[in-house]
């Protein structure tokens, strides 16, 4: 792969891990609900089961999507339900006052949230289209773009999950704390809107 080429990946790469979707939207809710420091093996499983998703995709994965089309719609749902559920609890969401049986994310559901994820598959797929070649050179190309997504991954995840953290406190400090579960769950349900534009 060369520079250009490369660049030209990591210049779309950025907008599509920073902006709002599904993950960094749980992950600042986690974070604003639970902490920064709880919710670290979410934000560390959403970088880390990303990337081995772009790897697995780049492998051939991603052909289940031009030989299934239908496979994207059901995703869509489930992603919309799971989300809706989220945008449901957060609207009862009382700061640092968490039931015993509350808890964010494991690692394991962080990442395996990729697989039902419509922006998640999108970002792979055109990621691993983007860069990797069929040539010789493919398996470079895959672990390439790997290694990018997770570093990328590594610097946003955090990045959304100290908004969630910032948000809370400014609330708290302002007295709109009560606003807060409102606050996360109206973008939560407008990317669920956004789903099926």
């Amino acid at each position: 792969m060369d520079a250009t080429t490369f660049t030209a990946f990591v210049v779309a790469a950025i907008p599509g891990f920073f902006t709002p979707g599904p993950n960094n939207l749980m992950l600042m809710a986690s974070s604003a609900k639970f902490g920064f420091r709880r919710t670290i093996p979410h934000g560390l499983g959403v970088a880390i089961g990303f990337a081995l998703m772009v790897v697995l995709v780049g492998l051939g994965l991603g052909e289940v999507f031009a030989r299934l089309p239908w496979l994207e719609m059901v995703l869509k749902v489930l992603a919309a339900i799971n989300l809706l559920y989220l945008a449901w609890t957060l609207l009862g969401l009382k700061i640092k006052d968490q039931g015993a049986g509350e808890r964010p994310l494991t690692f394991l559901q962080g990442a395996g949230f990729q697989w039902v994820n419509p922006k998640a598959w999108a970002l792979a797929v055109s990621f691993v289209a983007m860069v990797v070649g069929s040539g010789p050179e493919r398996f470079a190309g895959i672990a390439l773009v790997g290694i990018t997504s997770l570093v990328i991954g590594l610097l946003s995840s955090p990045t959304w999950m100290l908004f969630g953290e910032r948000l809370e406190k400014f609330l708290r400090r302002t007295g709109g704390e009560r606003y807060l579960g409102i606050v996360m769950a109206v973008p939560v349900v407008a990317s669920v809107v956004l789903f099926f534009l």
